[in-house]
């Protein structure tokens, strides 16, 4: 009986051996297999300032969508306080833990992650900052922007100035709304803001890396993946078709939308993030005559072996159009955290990036 029991505490031990070696084995390693990160950018609104209780509500809203990564805009740092630090500490005091840094602009990070070094990229109507992340043994460069809001093109197609002189309505001699949908001219007007200067910018800096890249942030500007020929007639485009700069300056150079990789339909997942429902705010339209829905808030990567595996908004399903809430025409995007009190005028996006 003592050789058999021995025998049989040889076997256990050996398949336990194994079933910890196939453990090891499949353990996500962004260096020998795979590694998920989960990526979430998030404008919040002058850091929560503009909702009762909105540092409590963006906290809730990390723990529900877990994120690894988190790129924050409109932080202020009102009275000399680290907006960050408190974040993060509300976020510990609930068992969610992260690291942070500011670095300069109205942007800043928290990762799951060591954030190692940060390098401030443009400061002036809006920000970029280069933040590098490691995550296991590979060093990822991970920046956020919050591009210039001024020179607002996209809202010409609905009658609106996008801020330059001034956001009023448009109209004919005879009071009619008056849509300019010239695309030459809603170009040359776009070029009235810093946008451009500011996405190159980004691309100077991370030109000769060799690290894969994530970009993230509020750009102020729609995407030429969304105002296409299928969408002309969508979202008071009223027509237009326009390769908004931004963006394809990225495409251009080798930049992936991770939001519209995974959902490459326009029309069934526009994903819009602007201008989402408040919790506690009335209307949060800058075009009560129109529908000025779009999306321009996003996440780019760059690198060899990544993939988007999943992408979803994060916030209401609700935005405004003419003034009203609705739901028309974005039914059929994803949402997380839509049942939680939302305390921003744009809904935030949440990618699945897989590194091999």
């Amino acid at each position: 009986m003592n050789k058999i029991a021995a025998l049989l505490g040889l076997l256990l031990i050996c398949f336990s051996c194994q079933g910890f070696e196939k453990q090891q084995s499949e353990k996500p390693d962004v260096d020998g297999g795979t590694k998920d990160l989960k990526v979430m950018t998030f404008n919040i609104w002058q850091e929560g300032t503009m909702v009762e209780n909105g540092l409590d509500k963006i906290r809730d809203i990390i723990i529900e969508a877990d994120p690894d990564l988190v790129g924050f805009t409109e932080v202020r740092n009102y009275e000399g306080e680290d907006w960050t630090s408190k974040i993060v500490k509300k976020l510990a005091d609930k068992g969610s833990h992260y690291s942070g840094m500011f670095a300069g602009g109205d942007v800043s990070l928290i990762s799951k992650f060591p954030i190692t070094a940060s390098h401030l990229i443009f400061d002036g109507e809006g920000s970029v900052v280069r933040f590098n992340v490691k995550v296991d043994s590979q060093t990822i460069v991970v920046a956020v922007a919050h591009l210039d809001y001024t020179g607002y093109a996209c809202y010409l197609p609905r009658a609106y100035y996008g801020g330059t002189p001034n956001w009023n309505f448009i109209k004919d001699r005879k009071g009619n709304k008056a849509p300019i949908t010239d695309v030459d001219a809603i170009m040359a007007y776009n070029q009235k803001s810093t946008r451009e200067a500011q996405i190159q910018a980004f691309l100077n800096a991370v030109k000769d890396e060799t690290n894969p890249v994530i970009l993230m942030g509020d750009f102020n500007e729609p995407s030429h993946l969304d105002w296409t020929e299928k969408a002309a007639q969508r979202f008071d485009h009223n027509g237009v078709v326009i390769k908004w700069p931004s963006t394809y300056a990225l495409y251009q150079n080798g930049f992936t939308d991770a939001y519209r990789e995974f959902h490459p339909d326009e029309l069934t997942h526009p994903g819009i993030t602007w201008p989402s429902k408040a919790h506690g705010k009335g209307s949060t339209s800058w075009t009560p005559l129109s529908d000025e829905r779009d999306r321009i808030d996003y996440i780019f990567y760059k690198g060899n072996g990544i993939k988007t595996t999943f992408a979803t908004l994060v916030g209401p399903k609700e935005s405004y159009a003419f003034d009203e809430l609705t739901t028309t025409h974005t039914s059929g995007d994803h949402f997380l955290a839509d049942t939680l009190a939302w305390p921003s005028d744009h809904k935030a996006v949440q990618v699945t990036l897989r590194f091999k």
